[in-house]
């Protein structure tokens, strides 16, 4: 057997197996829930955690060849910072390993470095330190450091039955903007523009998810960059509970399903399975719901409720817009096989 027919989590599972622990990994790949998380958690004994995430990206597999170098170094900064935002914390600092094919152009590997650093000062962190090395293609792989209170740590392990579920933005428009880059979709300059941006462009929700985690209301957190299905599937599974989402309550730009009807996407496939939108889904205790609205409308960010935690475990389903439930399916981008 190769690793393309094992997929992402069976490669992670091997791990699993072969790793072992310490008492301070609060959570990890050999804890109860860790495999679920975004970040590993780290104890630090006075009432504080330590979070720590990495994550690559690599030119070939996770850019368009319409992104530019200092997009790919933003981006390779925003996918970790990102990271930190679903767990509430707040960033103290990255590393980065680059790797570097030897014909790289100078003026491309300084826009990389801009990037990064821009990225890094948006969200008032830095890059303190990392290590180069020659590879075949532009690797860029981070390792971003954050730090919450222990008692304020979002996870995915706390949803409950009757929990609003709840997401930030809009959803889908990444997808979008990539299938019309990939693609070479004939459309206007406007919606070009405005679809491609979440695409090259990504923002990671960390103040606003910082400012949720104080109000202690928030029993699962996670973002959504590997399709909207697999982020509720990893909160049920990691919680012991279900999740039925509606249909009509996602929230959905009219550009992107305007690209979806004229070159005949399937909208809710882009949603469910291909992800990058970099927006948090969220699961809210109902007597915080009302806090949770005026805080994100005091920061200007779009919050929907799109469905409602329930007690059928791992059973994740959604009311299509002819009423019918359908079951949605426990799967996301896999890098490790093909999209699906």
């Amino acid at each position: 057997m190769k690793i393309g027919e094992l997929g992402e989590i069976g490669i992670i599972k091997i791990f699993q197996d072969e790793f072992s622990s310490l008492p301070h990994i609060l959570l990890g790949l050999k804890t109860p829930t860790g495999i679920y998380e975004d970040t590993g958690v780290i104890d630090l004994t006075d009432g504080k955690v330590l979070i720590v995430t990495t994550d690559l990206i690599g030119r070939k597999t996770h850019m368009p060849p319409e992104m530019t170098p200092r997009q790919m170094g933003r981006k390779s900064v925003i996918v970790n910072i990102s990271d930190l935002a679903a767990m509430g914390a707040k960033p103290l600092g990255l590393v980065m390993s680059i790797g570097l094919p030897s014909d790289l152009g100078v003026e491309d590997l300084k826009e990389i470095a801009i990037g990064m650093n821009l990225a890094a000062e948006e969200y008032d962190t830095c890059i303190f330190g990392g290590d180069t090395n020659m590879t075949d293609d532009v690797i860029l792989a981070g390792t971003a450091i954050g730090i919450i209170n222990k008692e304020e740590l979002l996870t995915r392990h706390s949803a409950k039955p009757d929990d609003v579920v709840a997401v930030t933005g809009y959803l889908g428009s990444s997808a979008a903007g990539l299938q019309i880059l990939m693609r070479n979709f004939a459309v206007s300059t406007e919606i070009k523009k405005k679809l491609t941006k979440y695409t090259l462009e990504p923002k990671a929700q960390l103040k606003i998810a910082m400012e949720l985690s104080k109000i202690k209301g928030i029993t699962a957190s996670g973002d959504i960059t590997d399709g909207l299905a697999w982020e509720l599937h990893k909160i049920a599974a990691a919680s012991g509970c279900g999740i039925k989402i509606e249909e009509n309550k996602l929230p959905i730009l009219e550009e992107t399903k305007k690209v979806s009807k004229e070159f005949d996407l399937n909208l809710i496939d882009l949603i469910m399975h291909i992800g990058e939108d970099f927006e948090l889904i969220l699961t809210v205790n109902p007597k915080k719901w009302e806090k949770v609205q005026e805080i994100c409308q005091k920061n200007n960010i779009k919050i929907s409720q799109i469905g409602q935690v329930t007690d059928k475990k791992n059973v994740v389903s959604m009311i299509d817009k002819n009423g019918n439930v359908i079951n949605l399916k426990r799967k996301g981008y896999d890098q490790f096989s093909t999209r699906s």
